[in-house]
C-alpha cells in the first residue's frame, strides 16, 4: 500500500475465522466481538445449541468444524503470501488536505465588547512573541498583582459602569510589561446570592482593564482570578504546532483476535509518517493515522478509536515547571478585592426590565454582545435581553416538546443536558442517545460530534462519531425539529484554525437547511467558562476566541439562528471543570428551553 493509502467507506475488511474455531469463547464475548466489527453474525446458532445435537448431528458438526478451521488456516496462509509478494494494494484515492487547515487564519478579536479598541485577548502572534520563558518566577503572580478602581465613587447607581485596573507583577515583585494572561472578573453579594460577570480587556503592557455594570441595589464585592498565564497559553500554541493537538489520539488496527496495534492520529498529516487517510470516515474533515508496522495490518484493518488522554509534555524541565504552574485550583485569586455600595436610584442611566418573552426574542438580538447577558440571583438566571416566562417543570417542557424532536449533539457536556431533561421530565435514562416519550410524541437525541473527539481509554467504533452538518443535510423540508449545534470542549485541545473549519462547514449546511425548511428551529450553543480542570490542557481560554469565530461565521444567518450565550452565566457560577454540576446544568438547560420553546416561525425571519 502506498504512503497515502485512503479508506473511502465505512466497511471493515478485518478477517475473522468462523465461530466454530473459537468454541472456547463464551457466547456473549463472541457476539460482542463480531458485532463490534459490524458483522451480522450470530453465535447462538453455532455455539449454544451444540449440546442439543444428536450423535449423527455431532459427527457432521465435527466435520464442519474441521473443514472450516482448515479453510481459515488456508486463508491466513494465502493472505500472508499476498502481503509478502506485495499483491495486496489499496486503490482508494487520497483525499487532499484542506487549504483551510494549511493556511493560518488570523482570528480577529471582537469589536463589540471593547474599551478604547482594546481586545479581550491577544492574537497568536503576540502570544508567542518573545520566545520560551524558562524561569517560573518571571511569570505573573496573582498574589503580587493588584486591582484598583479607576472611577471610585462613594455610592453607585443601578446601571453605572465600574472600571477597575489590574496591574500584574511577577514572583520577584517586578512589574510585567506585556499582556496575555487570562483573568476572570465578577461582582457578587454572597448574602443575597447574586452575581454578575465582568469583562477583562488586555492592554498588552502588563495592565488590564476590567468592566462591570451595577445590577442590584446594596453591597457588592468585586473579585478577580488569574485563570492562566501567558507563558502557559503560548506553550499550548507551540505544542499544537509541533503535534497538531495537546492530547494524543489513537486508532486501533485489528487482524483476527490476537493481532492488534494502535497508532497515532492527527488532523494534520505533516505530524505523522506513512499514513492512512480516514478523512471520508470523519465526514470530510481531515483525519490521518499512522500506518501500523505489523505486515498483517493494513489501512483497511482499522477497528476502533481511543485516546490515552495523555498530554504532549514539554521536554525541558524548566518548561514543565511552567506547564504545571496553574495546577492548584484556588491559589490564584488576587488578594485585593473591592467592596462597593449601590442604590436603587438610576440617575441618568435608566434600566428597563426586559418585557419580551425569550421565546419571542428575534434571533438577531441573541447575537448582540450586550453586557452583561444576565445575572445569577438565588440560583436562577435572569437574562438581560428577554423575560423568562417558561416554568421549569415537566408539564411546561412537555408542552414545549409535544410532537417535536430536539437534537442536542456534541460531547459529554451535551449528554449532561440530555440527562438533565430526563430528570425534569421524570423519564428513565436507559438509552445514552435517545430520550423518547410516546404519550406526547416527542424525542430528544444526542450523538457524538466528529473528530477531534478524545474518547478516553474505552474503544469506540468509527460509526460512533457523526458530523453535525450531516444531520442538517438529512432533515426533510417539512421538519419542525429543534436543533442545537455545539462544538467546544474537545476543540480546546486543537488549534482555533481547525475549529473555524468545522464551524464554516456547519454554516453552509445551516444556510441550505433554512432555505428549504422554514419550520425548523436552529440554535447555536456558545462556549462556557470553567475553572481549573484536572487536566492542565483543558483551558476555557479558547472559548473567548471561539465565541468570536461563531459570531463571525454565523453573521450571515444570525437573523434565523438563535445564539445561546453561556459565558457570563458560567463565569459567575464558576464550574470547577468541563462537566458542571447538576444544578448548573439545569440552569443552562432551562435558559436554552426558554429561548427555543414555542418559538414561532415568523420570529426567525
Amino acid at each position: 500500500m502506498s504512503p497515502n493509502d485512503s479508506v473511502t467507506d465505512r466497511s471493515l475488511l478485518v478477517f475473522y475465522g468462523p465461530p466454530s474455531c473459537f468454541c472456547g469463547l463464551g457466547e456473549s464475548v463472541l457476539e460482542a466481538a463480531w458485532a463490534n466489527q459490524g458483522l451480522l453474525v450470530s453465535a447462538n446458532t453455532l455455539l449454544v445449541k451444540v449440546g442439543y445435537y444428536s450423535t449423527s448431528q455431532m459427527s457432521r458438526a465435527r466435520c464442519t468444524f474441521v473443514t472450516l478451521c482448515i479453510l481459515t488456516v488456508t486463508g491466513i496462509v494465502i493472505f500472508i503470501w499476498q502481503i509478502e509478494l506485495g499483491q495486496f494494494r489499496d486503490t482508494s484515492s487520497n483525499v487532499p488536505l484542506s487549504n483551510t487547515i494549511q493556511t493560518r487564519i488570523v482570528v480577529k478579536p471582537n469589536n463589540e465588547r471593547m474599551v478604547s479598541d482594546v481586545p479581550l485577548y491577544l492574537t497568536e502572534a503576540n502570544m508567542i512573541k518573545g520566545g520560551k520563558q524558562r524561569d517560573t518566577r518571571k511569570c505573573t503572580s496573582a498574589h503580587h498583582s493588584t486591582m484598583s478602581l479607576l472611577n471610585p465613587q462613594r455610592l453607585y447607581r443601578l446601571g453605572d459602569v465600574i472600571k477597575v485596573e489590574i496591574n500584574t507583577y511577577n514572583y520577584y515583585g517586578e512589574k510585567q510589561t506585556v499582556g496575555g494572561d487570562f483573568f476572570r472578573l465578577w461582582m457578587e453579594n454572597t448574602e443575597d446570592k447574586v452575581a454578575v460577570a465582568g469583562d477583562v480587556f488586555d492592554n498588552n503592557n502588563g495592565s488590564y482593564t476590567g468592566v462591570l455594570r451595577v445590577q442590584w441595589s446594596g453591597m457588592g464585592r468585586i473579585r478577580c482570578f488569574l485563570e492562566r498565564r501567558r507563558e502557559e497559553l503560548a506553550m499550548f500554541y507551540s505544542i499544537m504546532a509541533e503535534h497538531g493537538a495537546l492530547w494524543q489520539l489513537k486508532r486501533e488496527f485489528v487482524w483476527g483476535f490476537w493481532v492488534k496495534e494502535s497508532t497515532s492520529c492527527s488532523m494534520l498529516r505533516n505530524h505523522l509518517g506513512d499514513i492512512c487517510n480516514f478523512t471520508s470516515l470523519n465526514d470530510g474533515f481531515p483525519w490521518y493515522c499512522e500506518k501500523p508496522k505489523n505486515p498483517l495490518l493494513g489501512c483497511n484493518s482499522f477497528s476502533q478509536s481511543w485516546s490515552p488522554n495523555k498530554a504532549y509534555l514539554p521536554k525541558e524541565t524548566q518548561q514543565r515547571d511552567i506547564y504545571y504552574l496553574s495546577s492548584k485550583p484556588d491559589n490564584d485569586f488576587l488578594l485585593s478585592s473591592i467592596h462597593i455600595a449601590s442604590k436603587m436610584e438610576t440617575g441618568n442611566k435608566k434600566i428597563d426590565a426586559p418585557k419580551t418573552p425569550c421565546s419571542q426574542l428575534p434571533p438577531k438580538y441573541t447575537w448582540q454582545r450586550k453586557h452583561p447577558v444576565g445575572v445569577i440571583h438565588r440560583s436562577k438566571w435572569k437574562p438581560s435581553l428577554c423575560l423568562d416566562t417558561l416554568e421549569s417543570t415537566a408539564r411546561a417542557y412537555r408542552q414545549c416538546l409535544r410532537n417535536r424532536r430536539l437534537w442536542i449533539p456534541g460531547d459529554s457536556t451535551s449528554r449532561q443536558f440530555k440527562a438533565s431533561l430526563h430528570d425534569t421530565l421524570n423519564l428513565p435514562n436507559w438509552n445514552i442517545q435517545l430520550l423518547e416519550d410516546k404519550q406526547d410524541n416527542f424525542s430528544v437525541s444526542w450523538f457524538a460530534h466528529e473528530y477531534p473527539l478524545f474518547h478516553g481509554q474505552e474503544r469506540y467504533s468509527p460509526l460512533t462519531n457523526r458530523a453535525q452538518h450531516i444531520l442538517l443535510e438529512s432533515l426533510p423540508n417539512n421538519t419542525m425539529d429543534i436543533v442545537v449545534l455545539y462544538l467546544y470542549v474537545h476543540f480546546n485541545l486543537v488549534h482555533p484554525d481547525i475549529y473555524r473549519q468545522h464551524v464554516q462547514r456547519l454554516v453552509r449546511a445551516a444556510k441550505s437547511l433554512l432555505a428549504r425548511a422554514p419550520g425548523v428551529t436552529l440554535a447555536v450553543r456558545g462556549p462556557f467558562a470553567y475553572y481549573r480542570n484536572l487536566a492542565q490542557e483543558l483551558v476555557s481560554y479558547w472559548g473567548l476566541i471561539y465565541t468570536d469565530i461563531l459570531h463571525e461565521e454565523f453573521s450571515s444567518v444570525s437573523h434565523r439562528v438563535v445564539y445561546i450565550d453561556y459565558w457570563d452565566m458560567t463565569v459567575t457560577l464558576g464550574p470547577n471543570c468541563i462537566h458542571p454540576n447538576k444544578s448548573t446544568v439545569k440552569i443552562m438547560v432551562h435558559y436554552m428551553m426558554s429561548l427555543l420553546c414555542h418559538r414561532r416561525v415568523e420570529n426567525t425571519s
